[in-house]
């Protein structure tokens, strides 16, 4: 399992969850699919952010080992 701590509009986390469906580890999964997106920044804030599937991501915690 992966959650995915994303930003919403005002700028509060929330988390979404899923499992990863494939050979590589959670780890792998989240550099391969989200840090090899261009990183964003928040304009006000200046929080860098990966935009994946329409979420602004900024972490990831991996559970389920």
């Amino acid at each position: 399992m992966i959650t995915l701590f994303t930003l919403t509009f005002t700028g509060k986390v929330e988390m979404t969850s899923f499992e990863v469906v494939s050979k590589d580890s959670c780890a792998s999964w989240y550099n391969h699919n989200i840090q090899s997106l261009p990183p964003k920044k928040r304009p006000f804030s200046g929080r860098t952010y990966y935009e994946y599937k329409g979420l602004h991501v900024v972490d990831y915690r991996c559970s389920g080992h």
